[in-house]
C-alpha cells in the first residue's frame, strides 16, 4: 500500500528488495524502480538519491545501508516491527545528513479516515485474496508457511448462520 499511496500522491517510488523474485510484483504495484539491497554496486549507485524511506520489515535487519541512500535533511519511518533486536545504528550516519529516524504503529481514527478518502479519490486499492469460510484452514496453512502474497480477507457472506438458541 505505501508504493501505491506514494505513486498517488506523485512520488518518484523505489523500493528496496533482498529477492529478485518479488521484482516484477513492486513494478506492478508502481514503483519506478527496484533495488536490490544486497547489491552493493545498486546500493552505492542510490547513495544520496531518496528523501524519505517507509521501512515495512518485520525482521532484524541492518539499516546503516539505507542510511547511506538518504539525502540531507532525509528520513526513515519505522513501520514493521521485528520480533528480535535489530543491529545498532551508526549515528555518524544520521548526524552527518541531518536524517530522522522514527517510527509509527498506526493512526488515529481522523487519519485513518483521511487515508481512506485519499484511497477513494484516487482509486487506491489493496490488493487481496478473497477466502471462503471453507478455506479458513487451508488459508492458514498457507500463512504459516509463508505462500501469501497481500492479505487474505474472509468472505463473511460464506459463514454458516449461528444456531437459533432454544427457549429455556
Amino acid at each position: 500500500m505505501a508504493v501505491k499511496l506514494a505513486k498517488a500522491m506523485g512520488a518518484r517510488v523505489v523500493v528496496f528488495t533482498t529477492s529478485e523474485g518479488k521484482v516484477p510484483a513492486a513494478l506492478e504495484l508502481g514503483a519506478d524502480e527496484v533495488i536490490l539491497s544486497r547489491d552493493q554496486d545498486a546500493m552505492a549507485a542510490a547513495d544520496r538519491t531518496i528523501d524519505l524511506i517507509i521501512d515495512t520489515v518485520a525482521a532484524p535487519h541492518d539499516l546503516n545501508p539505507f542510511f547511506r541512500t538518504l539525502r540531507v535533511d532525509g528520513a526513515l519511518f519505522q513501520l514493521g516491527l521485528p520480533s528480535d533486536a535489530m543491529p545498532p545504528v551508526n549515528p555518524g550516519a544520521l548526524i552527518r545528513r541531518r536524517i530522522a529516524y522514527a517510527g509509527s504503529l498506526i493512526g488515529g481514527i481522523a487519519e485513518t479516515q483521511e487515508m481512506l478518502d485519499f484511497c477513494a479519490e484516487h482509486g487506491v486499492v489493496a490488493d487481496i485474496e478473497l477466502v471462503r469460510a471453507d478455506q479458513l484452514n487451508e488459508a492458514y496453512d498457507r500463512m504459516v508457511a509463508g505462500d501469501v502474497k497481500y492479505r487474505f480477507v474472509l468472505d463473511t457472506s460464506t459463514l454458516q448462520a449461528p444456531a437459533e438458541k432454544a427457549d429455556a
